[in-house]
């Protein structure tokens, strides 16, 4: 059987988290779902690298995208977005410079993306929007900090409880290297952390 995306459906899904974030009028918000359109990525895809200026705002619909960049030879991952996340190439679109990092997909994926320089040009014309675009980007960036001083503060049991009280759906389906990398531990403490708790559960 095909597989058929439905348009309105998953703009429906974008507005209700956009509406998490601010308010807006249901003219403006419909101008603003009509930029978005559908794009399909397999499982391995990477869909924007360094050296690039993507300037896409996208919201996953389906599947699992893997934020990360690399270091002395190491992939570190910092970020994984799940169904119903937004995310952006924050960097490039705000210093107008090539990003450094890599998005890419882990499994097949389903997005709904917008030109960024549409969406300014959208909220120049109405406050409400510039609004809710501002909270979206603060949100986006607090996001952003917390991991990283997550990474510089908290120990090694800290940041593993977070991550499973955060994002538990991802404890099963992302490698524990891969894991481990985000949380900036080795995969051997990742292993002797998760059986301490499995047997603390018990």
């Amino acid at each position: 059987m095909k597989n058929v995306h439905n348009i309105t459906e998953y703009r429906e899904r974008l507005k209700r988290i956009l509406l998490y974030f601010a308010p807006l009028p249901e003219e403006v918000m419909q101008e603003l779902l009509s930029l978005f359109t559908i794009e399909t990525f397999p499982s391995k895809a990477l869909i924007f690298g360094p050296n690039t200026t993507d300037n896409k705002l996208y919201f996953v619909i389906s599947g699992l995208v893997k934020i990360h960049y690399e270091a002395e030879g190491k992939e570190i991952n910092y970020d994984f977005k799940e169904p119903n996340t937004l995310f952006l190439n924050g960097y490039a679109i705000y210093t107008k410079r090539p990003n450094f990092d890599y998005y890419s997909t882990m499994k097949p994926t389903v997005v709904l993306s917008a030109e960024y320089d549409k969406i300014e040009v959208l909220a120049a014309k109405y406050h409400s929007l510039e609004h809710l675009a501002r909270k979206v980007v603060e949100a986006y960036y607090a996001i952003f900090l917390k991991l990283n001083l997550d990474r510089l503060f908290l120990s090694a049991d800290e940041r593993f409880d977070n991550f499973v009280r955060d994002q538990p759906s991802l404890m099963n389906i992302i490698p524990m290297k891969l894991i481990a990398s985000h949380l900036g531990l080795t995969p051997e403490t990742l292993s002797r952390l998760r059986a301490r708790k499995i047997l603390e559960s018990k």
